[in-house]
């Protein structure tokens, strides 16, 4: 049985402490986070009580074999780095890591150490997003030529005016780091690697630690697909998250109006008109939040990992490259005027 610790109070909570305390052949030992009103209601519910403040202090007394966090990307390196010293597996959060030479050191320290490392892509698990894939990978209607993204939404921090890590693109917040590191990354699990990118940031004074709220990207990829890709986390009225794949035989649009997970489509357009895609949906269980069931598919993969010791993905690697994309991106970036 894999004894598992999660760190965060917020996410790690809500989030991580039900799927992995409903995957079979794991157990949650222990969770370290501020002992907000909302989080002990949460753990008194469910009969939890061993609760850490100081993340430390868990590795230190808790015979664990993994940890699972959801924590600052500063934060989550210098956590990690000491459950690798200790021989623990580690499945993050995303990004990676603040900066490019974090996540390489993160790699490189797991890789030595050859503990399982996952980190928690979550889109591409999604039913919707694997049937769009599989048709992608079968060529059901031709080979794909083109993928544009759009994704507009009102982020809770700035619709708040909340000064956090999240809008603060030194700690890893941004638009583009925070938020489209998801999309970094399904880009290339659906087009394959980008082999160019320029990338036009946005930036509004209603973000409290003046990190972008926009970027807008063009994308070559090594195999002659041509992207475009839109985030923007300061949309008033507007919400929504479209992907339009361009075929020879059709056009694929996976979209949703609402929620995160939850509501996609998938709907194809051919010279004979358009028709939905019936999907078999993702299973709820009452009173989780909608990304919980996600989650759980990635710590079943990640538990499995660790059972077999055979690595899992996506795994550090692929937050590894996520980085690089980023640190692209700021490097290649079209003029504003």
């Amino acid at each position: 049985m894999l004894r598992i610790g999660i760190i965060g109070s917020g996410f790690g909570s809500y989030g991580l402490m039900p799927a992995f305390r409903t995957v079979k052949g794991c157990t949650v030992v222990a969770l370290c986070g501020s002992k907000r009103e909302q989080m002990m209601r949460y753990f008194k519910s469910i009969g939890f009580t061993n609760l850490y403040a100081d993340w430390r202090a868990m590795l230190e007394r808790e015979k664990l074999d993994a940890i699972a966090i959801a924590v600052t990307p500063d934060a989550q390196y210098e956590i990690t780095k000491a459950a690798i010293a200790k021989g623990l597996h580690v499945f993050a959060e995303k990004p990676l890591a603040a900066t490019l030479a974090q996540a390489k050191e993160l790699v490189s320290l797991a890789e030595k150490k050859k503990i399982v490392h996952g980190i928690d892509f979550l889109f591409p698990e999604i039913a919707e997003w694997r049937a769009v894939k599989n048709m992608i990978d079968d060529g059901t209607f031709g080979k794909l030529r083109h993928l544009s993204v759009h994704w507009d939404f009102l982020s809770y921090d700035i619709k708040n005016k909340q000064s956090s890590w999240k809008t603060s693109a030194k700690e890893g917040g941004g638009a583009l780091a925070f938020y489209f590191s998801h999309g970094l990354h399904y880009l290339e699990h659906f087009a394959g690697n980008i082999k160019n990118m320029k990338c036009l940031f946005s930036h509004n004074e209603e973000s409290p630690n003046g990190a972008d709220v926009g970027a807008d990207l063009l994308l070559s990829f090594e195999n002659g697909i041509t992207g475009t890709a839109h985030v923007c986390c300061n949309s008033h009225g507007l919400t929504r998250h479209q992907l339009i794949f361009y075929c020879e035989k059709s056009v694929i649009v996976l979209e949703n109006g609402e929620g995160i997970v939850d509501g996609f489509t998938v709907v194809v357009h051919t010279t004979d008109g358009m028709r939905k895609i019936s999907v078999k949906k993702d299973k709820d269980r009452k009173g989780e939040g909608e990304r919980v069931k996600i989650v759980r598919k990635l710590a079943e993969r990640f538990v499995e990992a660790c059972s077999t010791k055979k690595q899992m993905t996506p795994s550090f690697r692929e937050g590894l490259r996520v980085q690089e994309l980023i640190e692209t991106c700021h490097r290649s970036p079209l003029p504003a005027e």
